[in-house]
């Protein structure tokens, strides 16, 4: 084999060797450091392969989905939309209470009017929230639904591509209370156009419907001169 020669670390004293040392321990005889002697150098012209490395078979590859949809926001008509109605409703129960407090005061009365003008109050109420619950909104990055309905729900979707315009409608009162109307213009024959009533801060919502109809046309590649007669 062929002679080589390596410096202790330790001593810088010059030792001899094989070429079978390369990568081996080995202790200095002068002041026994144990060393490493290093590895053989490449030669010249020498090519170094490429390690290849086989992804793990658990490891799932995530696949980017631009298009798939997300929400938006869920709406549904603000309760404050119907003052009249509230006003009734807590007439009738803080009269139904004030009643039950003064019963003694009023012992010509009968015991029951309190308990209807109590309970005529929570039906009130009951039914302005069943109203109020009835009807909902959800826009997403693709399309906008109305839900209607109670107990028989009817659903009403439009795709985001297919709107034309966004207009808002606050009256005087409207704007006081903070609500007014949307309304959504499309191209759609069977819901041209689409109401979102008694809606909280119109105008912020009217905005986000602008910004992901306009983005929904980009990705269908739809022109805004498509929808001129």
């Amino acid at each position: 084999m062929k002679p080589i020669k390596f410096e202790c670390p330790q001593c810088h004293e010059t030792l001899a060797g094989d070429e079978s040392s390369h990568g081996q321990r080995v202790k200095c005889p002068k002041c026994q450091t144990a060393m490493l002697v290093p590895q053989a150098p490449v030669r010249p012209g020498t090519q170094t392969a490429r390690l290849i490395q086989e992804p793990a078979a658990a490891t799932p590859l995530l696949l980017n989905e631009p298009d798939q949809e997300t929400d938006i926001f869920k709406l549904s008509p603000v309760a404050r939309a119907f003052p009249g109605q509230i006003l009734l409703g807590v007439i009738f129960v803080g009269l139904g209470i004030g009643l039950a407090i003064r019963a003694r005061d009023f012992s010509w009365l009968p015991p029951w009017v309190a308990l209807m003008s109590l309970s005529l109050g929570v039906l009130v109420l009951l039914l302005l929230w069943l109203r109020v619950k009835s009807c909902g909104y959800r826009l997403t990055t693709q399309r906008l639904f109305v839900r209607s309905g109670w107990l028989a729900k009817h659903v009403d979707e439009l795709e985001l591509y297919r709107v034309k315009d966004v207009t808002v409608d606050q009256g005087f009162v409207q704007r006081l209370l903070g609500y007014g109307t949307i309304t959504v213009f499309s191209d759609d024959e069977s819901t041209p156009e689409t109401d979102l009533i008694r809606i909280s801060r119109p105008t912020t919502v009217k905005e986000m419907i602008r910004t992901q109809y306009r983005a929904a046309r980009r990705r269908e590649g739809v022109r805004p001169t498509e929808f001129m007669p």
